[in-house]
Protein backbone atom coordinates (compact mmCIF):
# COMPACT_ATOMS: atom_id res chain seq x y z
CA UNK A 1 0.00 0.00 0.00
CA UNK A 2 0.64 3.27 -1.01
CA UNK A 3 1.63 6.14 2.10
CA UNK A 4 1.50 9.89 1.71
CA UNK A 5 3.60 11.44 4.43
CA UNK A 6 2.24 15.24 5.45
CA UNK A 7 5.83 16.78 6.02
CA UNK A 8 5.56 20.50 5.23
CA UNK A 9 5.04 21.92 8.75
CA UNK A 10 7.14 24.68 9.59
CA UNK A 11 6.52 23.87 13.36
CA UNK A 12 6.21 27.35 14.83
CA UNK A 13 5.54 25.97 18.24
CA UNK A 14 8.81 24.16 18.30
CA UNK A 15 10.63 27.26 18.06
CA UNK A 16 13.73 27.88 18.63
CA UNK A 17 14.35 24.51 16.89
CA UNK A 18 12.64 24.74 14.02
CA UNK A 19 14.23 27.96 12.79
CA UNK A 20 16.50 26.04 10.44
CA UNK A 21 14.83 22.97 10.36
CA UNK A 22 11.54 21.58 9.57
CA UNK A 23 9.32 20.76 12.07
CA UNK A 24 9.37 16.62 11.23
CA UNK A 25 13.26 16.99 11.65
CA UNK A 26 13.31 17.80 15.46
CA UNK A 27 15.29 14.82 17.21
CA UNK A 28 13.45 12.17 19.15
CA UNK A 29 15.09 9.81 20.88
CA UNK A 30 18.59 11.25 18.69
CA UNK A 31 16.86 10.33 15.49
CA UNK A 32 14.66 13.09 13.25
CA UNK A 33 10.96 12.66 14.25
CA UNK A 34 10.08 11.78 10.92
CA UNK A 35 12.47 8.90 10.87
CA UNK A 36 10.75 7.36 13.81
CA UNK A 37 7.29 7.87 11.57
CA UNK A 38 8.83 6.41 8.32
CA UNK A 39 10.51 3.13 10.22
CA UNK A 40 6.94 1.85 11.67
CA UNK A 41 4.76 2.46 8.78
CA UNK A 42 7.09 0.11 6.69
CA UNK A 43 7.23 -1.86 9.03
CA UNK A 44 3.48 -2.24 9.05
CA UNK A 45 3.50 -3.08 5.55
CA UNK A 46 4.08 0.19 3.35
CA UNK A 47 5.58 -0.21 0.27
CA UNK A 48 6.12 3.20 -1.06
CA UNK A 49 6.01 6.64 0.78
CA UNK A 50 5.53 9.77 -1.01
CA UNK A 51 6.26 12.70 1.47
CA UNK A 52 4.92 16.18 1.04
CA UNK A 53 7.68 18.51 1.83
CA UNK A 54 7.52 22.42 1.60
CA UNK A 55 9.76 24.41 4.42
CA UNK A 56 13.56 23.78 4.29
CA UNK A 57 12.33 20.80 2.47
CA UNK A 58 16.09 20.18 1.27
CA UNK A 59 16.94 19.20 4.44
CA UNK A 60 14.56 16.05 4.57
CA UNK A 61 15.74 15.60 0.99
CA UNK A 62 19.08 15.27 1.69
CA UNK A 63 18.89 13.07 4.96
CA UNK A 64 16.62 10.48 3.59
CA UNK A 65 17.42 9.97 -0.24
CA UNK A 66 15.08 8.69 -2.47
CA UNK A 67 14.72 5.46 -0.60
CA UNK A 68 14.51 4.05 3.49
CA UNK A 69 14.93 1.18 4.74
CA UNK A 70 14.16 -0.89 1.50
CA UNK A 71 11.37 1.34 0.53
CA UNK A 72 11.17 4.00 -2.46
CA UNK A 73 10.42 7.94 -1.32
CA UNK A 74 8.92 10.12 -3.26
CA UNK A 75 8.88 14.09 -3.11
CA UNK A 76 6.20 16.27 -3.24
CA UNK A 77 6.33 20.31 -3.11
CA UNK A 78 3.66 21.82 -1.19
CA UNK A 79 4.82 25.55 -2.38
CA UNK A 80 2.30 27.13 0.06
CA UNK A 81 1.01 25.79 3.85
CA UNK A 82 -2.19 25.85 2.17
CA UNK A 83 -3.58 22.70 4.04
CA UNK A 84 -3.58 19.04 4.61
CA UNK A 85 -6.41 18.47 1.81
CA UNK A 86 -4.16 20.54 -0.38
CA UNK A 87 -1.10 18.68 0.68
CA UNK A 88 -2.88 15.17 -0.38
CA UNK A 89 -4.40 16.94 -3.98
CA UNK A 90 -0.85 17.16 -4.49
CA UNK A 91 -1.34 13.14 -5.01
CA UNK A 92 -4.04 13.33 -7.69
CA UNK A 93 -3.57 10.70 -10.27
CA UNK A 94 -0.18 9.27 -8.47
CA UNK A 95 -1.83 7.23 -5.78
CA UNK A 96 -3.84 4.18 -6.86
CA UNK A 97 -6.12 1.86 -5.54
CA UNK A 98 -6.05 2.14 -1.16
CA UNK A 99 -3.85 4.54 0.53
CA UNK A 100 -2.52 5.46 4.02
CA UNK A 101 -2.15 8.91 5.21
CA UNK A 102 -0.41 10.12 8.12
CA UNK A 103 1.08 13.36 9.31
CA UNK A 104 4.67 13.37 10.07
CA UNK A 105 4.51 14.83 13.72
CA UNK A 106 2.23 11.51 14.88
CA UNK A 107 3.91 8.66 17.19
CA UNK A 108 2.08 5.43 16.02
CA UNK A 109 3.02 2.41 17.32
CA UNK A 110 3.70 -0.71 14.46
CA UNK A 111 0.96 -2.47 16.01
CA UNK A 112 -1.52 0.32 15.33
CA UNK A 113 -0.32 0.95 11.92
CA UNK A 114 -1.24 -2.67 10.90
CA UNK A 115 -4.48 -2.32 11.71
CA UNK A 116 -4.91 0.65 9.52
CA UNK A 117 -3.15 -0.76 6.98
CA UNK A 118 -3.91 -4.55 7.08
CA UNK A 119 -7.59 -4.22 8.25
CA UNK A 120 -10.08 -7.33 6.49
CA UNK A 121 -10.87 -6.48 2.97
CA UNK A 122 -14.11 -7.82 3.97
CA UNK A 123 -15.40 -4.76 6.39
CA UNK A 124 -17.77 -2.54 5.27
CA UNK A 125 -16.24 0.79 4.69
CA UNK A 126 -14.70 3.06 2.33
CA UNK A 127 -11.99 4.95 4.59
CA UNK A 128 -10.85 4.62 7.86
CA UNK A 129 -9.86 7.14 11.10
CA UNK A 130 -7.38 6.16 13.64
CA UNK A 131 -9.18 7.54 16.84
CA UNK A 132 -7.46 7.92 20.73
CA UNK A 133 -9.21 9.51 23.59
CA UNK A 134 -7.49 12.68 24.97
CA UNK A 135 -8.47 14.18 28.33
CA UNK A 136 -8.27 17.65 26.48
CA UNK A 137 -10.57 17.06 23.34
CA UNK A 138 -11.01 20.53 22.39
CA UNK A 139 -7.74 21.32 21.30
CA UNK A 140 -8.39 18.55 18.39
CA UNK A 141 -11.00 17.11 15.67
CA UNK A 142 -13.65 15.52 18.00
CA UNK A 143 -15.07 12.44 16.60
CA UNK A 144 -19.12 11.93 16.68
CA UNK A 145 -19.93 8.57 15.67
CA UNK A 146 -22.76 6.07 15.85
CA UNK A 147 -21.22 2.70 16.99
CA UNK A 148 -17.56 3.04 14.98
CA UNK A 149 -19.17 4.06 12.03
CA UNK A 150 -18.49 8.34 11.97
CA UNK A 151 -20.85 10.79 11.74
CA UNK A 152 -18.94 13.92 11.77
CA UNK A 153 -15.82 15.38 13.04
CA UNK A 154 -15.66 18.62 14.71
CA UNK A 155 -12.28 20.23 14.58
CA UNK A 156 -11.52 22.43 18.10
CA UNK A 157 -15.18 22.12 19.55
CA UNK A 158 -16.72 23.78 22.30
CA UNK A 159 -16.11 22.37 25.09
CA UNK A 160 -19.21 23.15 26.59
CA UNK A 161 -21.31 21.75 23.76
CA UNK A 162 -19.19 18.65 22.48
CA UNK A 163 -18.30 16.38 25.80
CA UNK A 164 -16.83 13.44 23.44
CA UNK A 165 -13.64 12.44 24.23
CA UNK A 166 -12.71 10.66 21.17
CA UNK A 167 -10.00 12.59 18.82
CA UNK A 168 -8.94 12.15 15.53
CA UNK A 169 -5.23 11.26 15.42
CA UNK A 170 -4.28 11.60 12.55
CA UNK A 171 -3.73 8.84 10.74
CA UNK A 172 -5.88 7.47 8.23
CA UNK A 173 -6.64 5.06 5.34
CA UNK A 174 -8.92 5.64 2.36
CA UNK A 175 -10.62 3.98 -1.11
CA UNK A 176 -8.94 5.39 -4.36
CA UNK A 177 -12.22 7.68 -4.89
CA UNK A 178 -11.57 9.50 -1.37
CA UNK A 179 -9.33 11.65 -4.00
CA UNK A 180 -12.31 13.14 -5.34
CA UNK A 181 -13.45 14.36 -2.22
CA UNK A 182 -10.23 15.78 -1.78
CA UNK A 183 -10.34 17.88 -5.00
CA UNK A 184 -13.94 18.88 -4.11
CA UNK A 185 -12.66 20.25 -0.58
CA UNK A 186 -13.56 24.24 -0.19
CA UNK A 187 -11.41 26.50 1.45
CA UNK A 188 -12.20 26.80 4.95
CA UNK A 189 -12.47 29.75 7.09
CA UNK A 190 -9.03 29.23 8.50
CA UNK A 191 -7.88 29.94 4.78
CA UNK A 192 -7.02 26.51 4.30
CA UNK A 193 -7.83 23.21 2.39
CA UNK A 194 -8.47 20.54 5.08
CA UNK A 195 -8.46 17.00 4.94
CA UNK A 196 -11.36 17.09 8.09
CA UNK A 197 -13.52 18.98 5.35
CA UNK A 198 -12.91 16.26 2.93
CA UNK A 199 -14.19 13.22 4.94
CA UNK A 200 -17.04 15.26 5.17
CA UNK A 201 -17.52 15.39 1.51
CA UNK A 202 -16.64 12.09 1.62
CA UNK A 203 -19.51 10.84 4.29
CA UNK A 204 -21.90 13.45 2.28
CA UNK A 205 -21.31 11.20 -0.65
CA UNK A 206 -22.59 8.37 0.97
CA UNK A 207 -19.46 7.15 1.91
CA UNK A 208 -18.78 4.95 4.81
CA UNK A 209 -16.15 6.01 7.11
CA UNK A 210 -15.46 3.93 10.55
CA UNK A 211 -12.61 4.45 13.17
CA UNK A 212 -10.62 2.46 15.32
CA UNK A 213 -9.41 2.88 18.32
CA UNK A 214 -5.78 3.01 19.19
CA UNK A 215 -4.44 -0.23 21.33
CA UNK A 216 -1.00 1.28 21.48
CA UNK A 217 -0.08 5.16 22.58
CA UNK A 218 -0.17 7.56 20.37
CA UNK A 219 1.57 11.09 20.38
CA UNK A 220 1.14 14.18 18.76
CA UNK A 221 4.18 16.06 19.03
CA UNK A 222 2.79 19.70 18.78
CA UNK A 223 5.22 21.47 20.96
CA UNK A 224 8.20 21.73 23.55
CA UNK A 225 6.53 19.77 25.88
CA UNK A 226 5.62 17.17 23.65
CA UNK A 227 9.06 16.61 22.82
CA UNK A 228 9.72 16.46 26.12
CA UNK A 229 7.63 13.89 26.59
CA UNK A 230 8.50 11.94 23.85
CA UNK A 231 11.91 11.91 24.58
CA UNK A 232 11.19 10.28 28.08
CA UNK A 233 9.37 7.15 26.31
CA UNK A 234 10.04 4.18 26.11
CA UNK A 235 7.48 2.16 25.02
CA UNK A 236 5.84 0.96 21.52
CA UNK A 237 6.09 4.35 19.78
CA UNK A 238 9.79 3.09 19.46
CA UNK A 239 10.91 -0.24 18.89
CA UNK A 240 13.78 -1.78 18.83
Amino acid sequence: MQAIVLAAGRGVRLKPLTDRIPKCMVAVKGKPLLEHVLTNIISAGISEANLVVGYRKEIIEDHFGPEFNGVKLNYFVQQEPKGTAHAVSLLDGYVSGKFFVTNADVLVSVKDCKRMIRVDEGEDFNGLVLARKDPEPWKYGVIKAAGNRIERIIEKPDPDKEKSNLINAGVYRFDADFMGAVMRTRQSQRGEYEIVDSIRNYIAEGKKVNYVLCEEKSLDISDIADLRKANGMNDALFPQ
